[in-house]
């Protein structure tokens, strides 16, 4: 007789899925200091070069549902969001995209995270979750936000042996300590700004752009997503 775990395993992926699991942008890890377990998401580690759009939003849906899910559904768990280095060009799906991903997950599965820890958020996304957070997220989810300007500040809530941090994420941990103003977008050392496009400092300057075009007129929410 086969178990659920044996029919979870004989899931096929597609082809866009297998790339989501060898880029390990989302990775089960853990546990956390109260034995809960953690979903690591390395925002850097998205093929966006190749999943956009739909076949991204499809990408994210079956992988979550074949091999995440099943794992997580009904315990208690923490998100570590690794926000590190994202860019809208290189690797950023797409707020429209991500909010479809959340509203597919069941209520189950929100209910059961505790903590959803967003690593070296910057200026911007503080600003936007700060703004349009309990409408992306709901109130439910964002109330379990919580803001990491470095990964340090992560050891009360999990032991570091637990966790896969990558190097560029400690890297980038040392240079928000030589010049803390890049957590406000107001510096940008030369290395950085080499690795990314100046104007994709942030996976949501195009929004704010647009914003700061159109004068006093407020865009909706949904021609932000």
């Amino acid at each position: 007789m086969t178990c659920p775990e044996d029919a979870f395993q004989a899931t096929p992926l597609t082809e866009n899925e297998l790339l989501l699991e060898k880029s390990e942008v989302i990775k089960i890890q853990g546990p956390d200091k109260k034995g809960r377990p953690i979903l690591r998401i390395v925002g850097k580690y998205f093929p966006a070069n190749i999943l956009k759009g739909e076949s991204a939003e499809a990408a994210l849906k079956g992988y979550l549902r074949k091999r995440i899910l099943p794992e997580l559904e009904k315990k208690p768990f923490v998100i570590v969001y690794i926000h590190t280095r994202v860019s809208r060009r290189d690797n950023f799906p797409g707020l429209s995209v991500l909010r479809s991903v959340l509203d597919s997950v069941p209520d189950t599965v929100h209910e059961a995270i505790r903590k959803l820890f967003f690593i070296h958020p910057g200026l911007q996304s503080r600003i936007f979750f700060f703004t349009f957070g309990c409408i992306f997220f709901g109130p439910g989810l964002y109330a379990k936000l919580k803001y990491i300007a470095r990964i340090e500040y992560l050891r009360p809530y999990i032991a570091m042996e637990k966790l896969e941090v990558p190097d560029f994420v400690k890297e980038h941990d040392g240079t928000l300590e030589i010049h803390p103003l890049c957590d406000y977008g107001i510096f940008k050392p030369v290395c950085v700004e080499m690795e990314m496009d100046s104007r994709r400092w942030n996976l949501l300057d195009d929004f704010y752009d647009d914003l700061l075009l159109r004068g006093a007129k407020q865009p909706k929410l949904s021609e932000a997503f």
